[in-house]
């Protein structure tokens, strides 16, 4: 499982996505940016392979982006 948070982030809703190195989109979830521009989320690892991930939180304003490994 990964662990997301971020703050002070522009916008209302959003969308965290997980991609392999080779552009797939693997996971994708929903989300809504609280009071103070914070997320909060989860992405599901059981079932996906052992590798390096791109994880994405995109909003409505702005798109953060973070490399993932999973062993």
């Amino acid at each position: 499982m990964i662990h997301i948070n971020a703050s002070k982030l522009k916008g209302r809703t959003g969308s965290l996505r997980l991609f392999d190195m080779e552009g797939r989109l693997v996971v994708e979830k929903k989300v809504e940016v609280i009071s103070g521009g914070y997320v909060t989320g989860e992405i599901p690892m059981n079932g996906v392979a052992n590798g390096v991930y791109l994880v994405n939180l995109i909003t409505d304003s702005e798109s953060v982006s973070s490399k993932t490994i999973k062993f």
